[in-house]
């Protein structure tokens, strides 16, 4: 069969197009994150913005690596579903490594280290010294339901009331509004709740009861991904000493 010229060009106009559309939509990288773990990850409402110190390191990414970027928000509860039915193509923002997300994902390199602890208001900090004195009938624990935080309170409180809210921001209101005593989370809030509000603490004696990494994670058809930012990432690191 002999294809007429016109007929070739359009032919070839179509595949160019399709190579460019298959090209430019490669480029563009799909982040999920919760937008409720300050200073990691905030989702504005009013702005419908992303901010935090993870979003900022993502953008870098995407933006030397020349990708697009799309944030997808996403709840702890369905992070990991959401990961592995692909609504995005890597999660950021408070993640903690664990042997369960290890199962499922690929991790990169550390983003920080940190530790579980406790969060109180200030006037009890005298009250909790120690996890003996936290985990006695009466008192009341508060943590979101889904990620770390949950997983934590549910292995080692064995007498305290555990309260399970739905998201991460309704701890804080808890403690505030007396309506809970302690909440087990990172170090790393832990240290930005004082910081905005100074009726909330940590332990005085700064003790971790844990200690592990926040990392960003990938699904395991996405190895290429995690080693292309745990490349750049190490650059950066490199560059900042």
């Amino acid at each position: 069969m002999v294809i007429g010229g016109s007929m070739l060009l359009r032919c070839v106009f179509y595949c160019v197009l399709c190579v460019s559309f298959y090209a430019q939509a490669a480029q563009t990288l799909r982040v999920g994150t919760t937008g409720d773990y300050r200073p990691l990850t905030w989702f504005d409402k009013q702005n419908k913005t992303f901010s935090g110190d993870a979003i900022t390191l993502i953008k870098r990414f995407a933006k030397d690596e020349q990708y697009d970027i799309e944030f997808v928000q996403t709840h702890w509860s369905d992070l990991s579903t959401d990961l592995e039915n692909n609504r995005f193509q890597i999660a950021v923002g408070g993640i903690s490594a664990s042997e369960q997300r290890a199962k499922q994902f690929l991790f990169s390199l550390p983003i920080q280290v940190f530790g579980k602890t406790a969060l109180m208001r200030c006037s009890d900090q005298s009250r909790f010294n120690t996890f003996n004195d936290i985990d006695v009938t009466g008192v009341r624990i508060v943590e979101n339901r889904g990620g770390t935080n949950e997983t934590f309170a549910l292995s080692q409180v064995k007498h305290a009331t555990l309260i399970i809210v739905p998201n991460n921001h309704l701890p804080f209101t808890y403690l505030l509004d007396n309506k809970a005593d302690v909440m087990f989370t990172d170090s790393i809030e832990v240290d930005y709740m004082h910081s905005i509000n100074p009726l909330l603490c940590g332990l005085k004696s700064k003790k971790l009861y844990t200690q592990s990494e926040k990392v960003f994670l990938f699904r395991k058809d996405e190895r290429g991904l995690q080693q292309q930012f745990n490349v750049w990432f190490k650059k950066q690191k490199t560059t900042d000493k």
